[in-house]
């Protein structure tokens, strides 16, 4: 088991396995570059799903998602390996020195248990991700990626000031959501950069871009009573234009490890380098 543990943990090994992920996301991001649309399209969806509508019918272009995911699962054994040689080393010398400065040398060992529980974060994130996405529509009642039913209420916009170079143009918009919660009917606002969690599932708001149709119209004098026929049509060009909102609901079960876990490997390695730092763990 102790050779097995030294092939497998081998410090080279993992040197070269990260190398690998650095040539591999090169590679892949030339691919995605040249048919952006294609790789565009995993957003959203369980990479298995992917694979098996588009990307195995691409396989020429998609090859390195597959070598991505492998040499991150040889990272993940690398890791573990390493890991464990380093546990069993120290394990029985905890008696012979103080506890702090055993938690100092273990330190190391916690991040690398925590970067494989992200590793396998990021893989649930990936083949178990729901994400369901409908258009807005005020008094619609929706029901998206196991949110149980609510309603969608106002919808509302703030736009820029007049005197803004983006005058006429949304600043911001908001949707009140209503849904029962405890048996209570409850309502929230969604907005851009501000979403909401009901049922374990992200609302979010999103939106796509119309294409301007007909010939554009200059704006007008600010003085409200000159050419009131083109004030209408500006007004109305502008409504024809606007962004169409969309309500975007996620379920990600892999993000209630990759962020716990984030911010564990950052207090982890912080105290583990400000004891270093200091030399804390050798005055003790």
């Amino acid at each position: 088991m102790k050779r097995i543990l030294d092939i497998l943990g081998d410090l080279r090994i993992a040197f070269w396995l990260l190398l690998s992920v650095a040539a591999v996301m090169w590679i892949g991001s030339m691919y995605a570059a040249a048919d952006y649309a294609l790789f565009n399209s995993m957003n959203g969806v369980r990479v298995q799903d992917w694979f098996a509508a588009k990307g195995m019918a691409a396989i020429g272009s998609t090859w390195w998602i597959v070598a991505l995911f492998g040499i991150f699962a040889l990272l993940g054994i690398n890791t573990a390996a390493c890991t464990a040689r380093r546990v069993i080393a120290l394990w029985p010398k905890r008696s012979e020195m103080p506890a702090k400065r055993f938690a100092v040398l273990l330190s190391p060992s916690i991040i690398h248990l925590l970067f494989i529980g992200m590793l396998s974060g990021h893989l649930l994130s990936f083949t178990a991700l729901t994400q369901e996405r409908a258009p807005l529509v005020e008094g619609a009642t929706l029901d998206l990626a196991g949110t149980g039913a609510f309603t969608v209420g106002a919808v509302r916009h703030r736009f820029f000031d007049e005197k803004s170079l983006l005058a006429g143009r949304i600043a911001q918009s908001t949707v009140e959501v209503s849904y029962m919660k405890d048996g209570v009917e409850t309502t929230v606002p969604v907005e851009f950069l501000r979403s909401v969690s009901i049922n374990g599932a992200l609302l979010q708001l999103d939106m796509e871009k119309k294409k301007k149709s007909g010939k554009p119209i200059v704006q007008n004098p600010a003085d409200e009573n000159c050419n009131k026929e083109n004030n209408y049509n500006y007004a109305k060009l502008l409504e024809e234009t606007r962004p169409q909102l969309f309500i975007v609901a996620t379920r990600d079960p892999g993000l209630f490890i990759l962020i716990p876990g984030f911010a564990l490997v950052i207090l982890t390695m912080g105290w583990y380098f400000y004891q270093i730092g200091f030399g804390r763990e050798e005055k003790e």
